[in-house]
């Protein structure tokens, strides 16, 4: 009798280490829902356009000939706009396509939000440029008298670039901004071999005009030309003669060529490429601002300027520095067509930083090897629309590989919303911001109280049916609903800041629809628990062999909802796909309850004094005696 007792002691489930592993999982989402806020505040659920309102952006199609563009190309750059915004399929935006030429974009979140949304309909252009000249530092940035004066017995070309008031720094200013085009871990570091500021360029490097074969630019130039003071215009030839101006004269040029600096970006883009990157008046924030897709041909060499982190910009201002520098780049061979992926990634030349991951097509990949090859020594840029994100020096060796990393000190935000961009190609159109307004809430807080109101109802519900149906099992119910409540919340705040879930009432429904799939687990089990003890079984044995049977049942009846919610998450469209999320999520919550908590909670009070043993209290019985059955098969005499 006592090894038999010994044999039912050891089939006993253990439950503390289920409860362990529960903790730690619900510690785990609550300690990532918390570093996703930075522990500066509780983690709270983004909600979506249609509960908290948001941004409404209007972009509007431009043609180089001012035409209408046809209905195709717009449907193609809406698709494009929405995966871009709803990369992951649950931020559940509002984008359409009105009239012939505007694009609608309405997306949840705050008016911090709109310089992040205004990068959603950039071009997204890709282009790899060998640099020709540069980084000329853009002087529109620094106070005159911060120029640096050469004393009159150093001579410029022994020294550092007279024209670069970094004073023999890297020219990308930022430790990490590299672009590691073959293993990994090789090395990128080594002095970048670039054209000194202001030296004429080579015979191989000749700067190109359009307008020696483009009449209208060269009239749009005379237009343009009319508007500079003659006597600035001639001091700028004169400026470009002698290959730039030294430290000493740029007080001199800056006051001179203040006509310059006062152009519009369309009146600059028309001027020749050694005027935009030679004269000191014309800065980066007139370049930057020229139309969307300006400089993206490929056959023709550009000036743009290069980025720069916060913290760049400012180190730059406390030592009165540009932060921004001008570059002329070669014609492109390298274009974002040839790009197979982008992934976003940890920056592994800088930890804590993030970068982008490409991997080339066939084709894209023999054509990066080619520049590679001929780019060694010298700098290539990484063009996105009119900015150079980087310009990394292209180390010996790096023409083997076949695969890239963009890096430049960006943020996560930042290199999602690039991944984004290049994952799902350019837009057909170039398009310009029209206006970016605040919207309010589509449906209202109201609705989504009343949604709450609604699954509160119905968790009352299921909570007063549990009561009176199994009694005191009904509070092992309020208890496994509140651990998967516990699990719910922080999963949702952690999926709103990282891959940027938006709560919206189609969401809330699948909530609530969970809530049912839930008490359908516990109704599962406890029925299977009332059948064992309705054939004379203890508690202590009645509940192992209940869960074996109801474990299949449960199992098969979660697993039909998480291939419904899988269904039409791929296959729907629209608020459907946040309803089918927040199926599937609480789903697995569920089934994570009910295996960690729900079955070592029952499993621990069936060995518990009399609380499951009694009929009044566990209500296992309905009515039947508890024991009866054994008592018949005591009284009975054992056959011989």
């Amino acid at each position: 009798m006592a090894r038999r007792r010994k044999g039912l002691a050891r089939k006993q489930l253990r439950v503390m280490p289920y409860f362990i592993v529960l903790l730690m999982v619900t510690g785990l989402l609550w300690l990532s829902a918390f570093a996703g806020v930075g522990f500066k505040s509780f983690p709270t659920p983004k909600l979506g356009l249609d509960l908290q309102g948001g941004m409404s952006m209007i972009l509007s199609a431009r043609l180089p000939d001012g035409g209408t563009p046809d209905a195709k190309s717009m449907e193609q750059a809406r698709q494009i706009i929405e995966d871009r915004v709803n990369g992951t399929g649950v931020a559940e935006p509002e984008i359409y396509v009105e009239g012939t030429s505007n694009i609608v974009v309405n997306v949840a979140g705050q008016e911090s939000d709109a310089a992040e949304l205004r990068e959603v309909g950039a071009p997204a252009e890709l282009r790899f440029r060998q640099v020709i000249q540069g980084p000329v530092p853009d002087y529109t940035m620094q106070d005159p008298e911060d120029f640096a004066e050469v004393p009159e017995d150093e001579d410029p070309a022994e020294g550092e670039d007279p024209e670069d008031p970094t004073d023999g720094e890297d020219p990308e200013g930022e430790p990490g901004d590299e672009l590691d085009a073959s293993d990994p871990e090789s090395p990128d570091e080594g002095t970048e071999d670039t054209t000194e500021d202001g030296e004429e360029p080579t015979d191989e490097e000749e700067v190109q005009d359009p307008a020696d074969s483009d009449s209208t630019l060269a009239d749009r130039r005379e237009e343009v030309k009319a508007k500079i003071d003659p006597q600035a215009w001639s001091m700028a030839e004169l400026l470009i003669s002698e290959g730039g101006a030294s430290p000493d004269q740029l007080p001199i040029y800056m006051e001179a060529m203040a006509d310059f600096g006062d152009l519009s970006p369309d009146d600059v883009a028309v001027l020749s490429l050694e005027m935009q990157l030679m004269i000191p008046t014309i800065g980066c924030g007139q370049l930057n601002a020229r139309a969307p897709g300006s400089i993206s041909a490929m056959d023709e060499q550009v000036v743009a300027c290069d980025r720069a982190s916060p913290e760049r910009v400012a180190a730059a201002e406390e030592a009165g520095q540009s932060p921004y520098s001008k570059y002329l780049l070669a014609e492109s061979t390298v274009e974002g067509d040839d790009i197979a992926s982008a992934a976003i990634q940890q920056d592994q030349t800088a930890p804590g930083n993030w970068a982008v991951g490409l991997s080339f097509t066939g084709e894209g990949q023999d054509r990066w090897i080619a520049l590679a090859q001929q780019a060694q020594g010298t700098q290539v840029a990484v063009v996105l629309d009119n900015l150079v994100v980087t310009a990394p020096t292209i180390q010996p060796g790096a023409a083997s590989g076949g695969s890239v990393e963009i890096t430049g000190q960006f943020t996560a935000d930042e290199a999602r919303l690039l991944a984004e961009q290049l994952k799902y190609g350019s837009l057909p159109l170039a398009f310009q911001v029209e206006t970016i307004d605040k919207v309010s809430a589509t449906l209202g807080l109201g609705q989504m109280q009343a949604g709450l109101l609604a699954g509160a109802i119905g968790l009352g519900l299921v909570v007063l049916y549990c009561l009176m149906y199994y009694r005191f099992l009904g509070i092992v119910v309020i208890f496994s609903l509140l651990s998967a409540a516990s699990l719910i919340y922080p999963a949702v705040a952690m999926l709103g800041e990282q891959i940027g879930f938006t709560l919206t009432l189609a969401g809330i429904a699948g909530l609530i629809v969970a809530i049912g799939i839930t008490a359908d687990s516990f109704v599962v089990f406890f029925e299977r628990l009332k059948d064992e003890m309705k054939e004379g079984r203890s508690p202590r044995s009645a509940v192992p062999r209940a869960w074996v049977r109801a474990r299949r049942t449960i199992m098969s009846a979660n697993t039909v909802s998480i291939l419904a919610a899988i269904i039409l998450y791929f296959l729907a469209i629209g608020a459907v796909k946040g309803f089918a999320f927040t199926l599937g999520l609480s789903t697995v919550i569920n089934i994570v309850v009910i295996f960690l908590f729900t079955h070592p909670l029952v499993s621990w009070l069936s060995r518990r004094g009399r609380i499951l043993s009694s009929a009044r209290l566990s209500g296992l019985y309905a009515g039947t005696a508890i024991g009866s059955g054994v008592a018949a098969r005591v009284a009975t005499p054992k056959e011989s």
